[in-house]
Formats: C-alpha cells, sequence, structure tokens
C-alpha cells in the first residue's frame, strides 16, 4: 500500500465531534455539531437540548497542553472572581483539554461556554457602553494581578511581536514584493519606544491579547462579556488596551480619527475608576498599533493563514495593511 501524501492542516470530522462530545460531555443527550469558523483554530458549535457552547480545535502544533491548561486555569480564576467571561466546561472524566490523534498530528480540544445573546457590532456604540467595557477589563486586570503562581504562557512584547514577526516577514519578501524597508523602519522605532517602558504590574501583567469587538459579546443587561483568550499572556496593559480604545481598522479619516479619540476617552474614564493608568501608560497607547500590525502582518497572515487563506490574500492584507499603517502614521507621528 502507498504511503499517505503529507497535508498541512486537518479538518476534525464534525460527526465524529458530536460523538465524542456526546459520550464525553453529554450522555444520553440529543445534540448538533457543526464547524462553524475556521481561522487560526477550527470553532465548531454544540446545541444541547437548552443550551449552546462553542468546541475550539487547536491548530496543530501552535498550543502546548500546557499552553491551553494555563488559559484555562487563568478563566477559572476569573470564575473564582465573579467575573463573566467565557468558561472552559469540565469532561466527565475531570479534565478539560481534549487530544485527538490527526492525521496531520496530535490536536487538542476544549469546550467552551457561550456568552451574551448579541453580537457587539449589532448594537449601538454608547459612551455607558465603553466606560462599562473599560471597567470590565480592568476588573480582569486586577484579578489577573492577584493570581499566585506564574503562568506557562507567551510573552506579548518585542520579542514575540516584533523580532519573530519580521524574520517571517523577510522570509516572504523573497518570494513576493512589498515595502519592507517601510516595516523594518517601523519595527525598529517601535522597538527603541519599548524600552522605555516598564516591565511591573500593574502596567505590565497578564493580558486578553485581542480585544477587539469580534471577541466581545453583550448580554441581556448589556454587560461586556469577553470571549477567546487564545492569545492571552504576559504583556502591556496599554497594548490590551489599544486593541479596542484606539483601533487601527477603525481608519485614518476625519471624522474616523475624532471617533477613535473619543472612543479612548470614554473608555479610559471607565477603565480608571478601576485601575488608574499613569500619563505614561496612557501616552504609549497609541504605539502599540504598529506593534501589532508588525504582529498581524508577519505571524497571523503570513505564518498562521496561507494554509487557510492561500498566499493571494495573505499578500493583498500585507499590503493593505502597509497602506493603511503608513497613512496611520503620518496622522499620527509617534516615532
Amino acid at each position: 500500500m502507498d504511503s499517505l501524501f503529507p497535508v498541512e492542516v486537518s479538518v476534525v470530522s464534525s460527526n465524529a465531534l458530536c460523538d465524542y462530545i456526546t459520550r464525553e460531555y453529554f450522555p444520553h443527550t440529543l445534540l448538533k455539531c457543526r464547524l462553524f469558523y475556521r481561522g487560526l483554530h477550527d470553532i465548531y458549535k454544540v446545541v444541547t437540548d437548552n443550551k449552546e457552547y462553542f468546541f475550539k480545535v487547536y491548530r496543530q502544533g501552535i498550543r502546548s497542553m500546557e499552553e491551553i491548561q494555563a488559559e484555562i486555569d487563568l478563566l477559572n480564576h476569573l470564575k473564582s472572581s465573579g467575573i463573566e467571561t467565557v468558561f472552559p466546561v469540565i469532561k466527565r472524566d475531570g479534565n478539560f483539554v481534549s487530544k485527538f490523534n490527526t492525521v496531520n498530528g496530535i490536536r487538542y480540544g476544549v469546550m467552551y461556554t457561550s456568552v451574551g445573546i448579541y453580537e457587539f457590532n449589532q448594537i449601538e456604540e454608547t459612551t455607558e457602553l465603553n466606560e462599562s467595557l473599560g471597567s470590565y477589563i480592568a476588573s480582569i486586570h486586577n484579578a489577573w494581578d492577584k493570581c499566585d503562581n506564574g503562568i506557562n504562557r507567551w510573552n506579548l512584547d518585542a520579542d514575540s511581536f516584533i523580532d519573530r514577526s519580521m524574520n517571517a516577514i523577510r522570509q516572504f519578501s523573497i518570494i513576493y514584493d512589498f515595502d519592507i524597508d517601510f516595516l523594518e523602519e517601523v519595527s525598529k522605532n517601535v522597538k527603541r519606544k519599548l524600552e522605555g517602558l516598564t516591565l511591573e504590574k500593574p502596567q505590565y501583567g497578564v493580558c486578553h491579547g485581542d480585544l477587539y469587538g469580534g471577541n466581545i459579546r453583550i448580554d441581556a443587561n448589556n454587560n461586556p462579556n469577553l470571549f477567546d483568550f487564545d492569545f492571552c499572556g504576559n504583556g502591556w496593559r496599554a497594548y490590551d488596551i489599544s486593541m479596542y480604545a484606539f483601533p487601527f481598522g477603525m481608519g485614518c479619516d476625519e471624522t474616523k480619527l475624532k471617533k477613535r479619540e473619543q472612543r479612548k476617552n470614554q473608555f479610559l474614564n471607565g477603565y480608571n475608576k478601576v485601575r488608574a493608568m499613569s500619563e505614561n501608560e496612557i501616552n504609549s497607547i497609541s504605539l502599540f498599533i504598529p506593534f501589532r500590525r508588525i504582529f498581524n502582518i508577519g505571524t497571523i497572515y503570513i505564518s498562521f493563514l496561507p494554509d487557510t487563506w492561500g498566499d493571494s490574500a495573505v499578500i493583498r492584507n500585507v499590503d493593505e495593511d502597509i497602506t493603511l499603517l503608513k497613512k496611520w502614521l503620518e496622522l499620527n507621528p509617534i516615532f
């Protein structure tokens, strides 16, 4: 018999996963399981008689068992602190993490509760909502500062976000033509600015890592609920805040610039009621726009998603991000 030809990614069967979830979580319960979203990881929507869950199958080789367990521990710490977020669901054997031996290697899976009833972009953005979100995120940061044990998660720092990303960008530039000189200059300036920031709590600590509207849902009482903690790790809280409060993707025309500044001020009004930020922290928020953009281009687009999107989509995203980042830096000269 011929050996199997290697594959880069695999998609776990919805039907097989449905049988597994029935056996390991909900015996004697009728449920449905379908692939809901493919991105960095594969998300399956699971529906029982009266509840909805999401089962995440982690991409092979990106997160170790220990890193996933650390994510679970951080979420359970928030639960014990009385903070509403998505929570991991325990299996009948007392464990949270499942292990699947697929055609392209070991993949891990975790069941998560569903949160909220509205997607963030389905409701009107108001001052009250932005202030509420600011206070909510500050309460999460404060709770994580009370974790006694260190966590086995990555650092959201210059090494992970700039150096590793630029290595991937340089390799990609050998195949495709884009303005790498611009990215080299931006990365150098960002790293220089980061050297002046503290690495002490509470300015630096555990962060969600991907705090934008797509990872927020709203409950019936108009309270924000956060989910998708896959990027959580140790980093600057100003970075965590920047993703929502000062978003790159909002655009650069005059109207959007005013809206971005308004959102930031409203968010910080709420945040500072729970954890007062220093002036230096607030001033550093804009620095994390190019910080995250280098990471998106080099790590998310170029390193993680070509086997999902294909290079045609990757290079389009790279070019679009470079164009917008140039315009953004012209209007927000931070170097």
